[in-house]
C-alpha cells in the first residue's frame, strides 16, 4: 500500500510542474512610453556560468519611441525546442521595427488564462524570437523563456535608466 501511495504521489509530484518565472509577466498591456529604453542582460539559467558565458558579447535590445530597435546577441527564433549546448553561439543582432505582442499566456490560478504581453522585432535581416516583458509596472523588464517553460531556461533583461 505504501508504495502504491509513493507512485501516486510522485505522478501527482510530475504533473504539478510550473513555469518559475509565471509571476514577472507582465499581463496588463502598458503604454509604448514605458517601455521604450535601453535593456541588458542581467541573468540567465540556461547554464551554471551566468554572465560569464557572455564575456565580451553583450547582450542588449534598445527599443525607441519611434517604432525601430536594435539588438546584439539576442536568441533567433526558436520552435518549440529546448537550447543545446551551442545555444550561445547562435545569438544573432540587428535592427528594424518593433511592436507589443501577445506572445503566450499565464494563468492565475482560477482557470483564467491572462495575456503576457511581449515585444515582437521585425527586421528584414533576421528573424528574432519574440521577448516577453516583465513586472506589472515601469521600468519593465524583458524575458525571453526558452524551450518549455517549466524548465526555466531564461535569458532576463533590466532596463537601464
Amino acid at each position: 500500500m505504501r508504495i502504491v501511495l509513493l507512485f501516486a504521489f510522485m505522478v501527482l509530484i510530475q504533473g504539478c510542474q510550473y513555469d518559475p518565472h509565471a509571476q514577472l509577466y507582465t499581463t496588463d498591456k502598458p503604454k509604448e512610453s514605458d517601455v521604450v529604453g535601453l535593456y541588458t542582460l542581467t541573468s540567465q539559467s540556461v547554464t551554471r556560468d551566468g554572465l560569464a558565458v557572455m564575456q565580451g558579447h553583450p547582450c542588449f535590445i534598445e527599443l525607441r519611441a519611434d517604432g525601430t530597435f536594435i539588438a546584439t546577441n539576442v536568441p533567433p527564433l526558436m520552435l518549440g525546442h529546448s537550447p543545446d549546448v551551442n545555444f550561445f553561439s547562435t545569438l544573432i543582432s540587428g535592427s528594424g521595427t518593433w511592436h507589443f505582442a501577445d506572445v503566450g499566456g499565464v494563468g492565475d490560478g482560477s482557470g483564467t488564462v491572462k495575456t503576457h504581453w511581449g515585444v515582437d522585432m521585425d527586421s528584414a535581416a533576421a528573424h528574432f524570437m519574440p521577448v516577453g516583458l516583465s513586472g506589472a509596472k515601469s521600468p519593465y523588464g524583458l524575458i525571453y523563456t526558452l524551450g518549455d517553460p517549466d524548465e526555466g531556461m531564461a535569458l532576463i533583461l533590466e532596463k537601464k535608466p
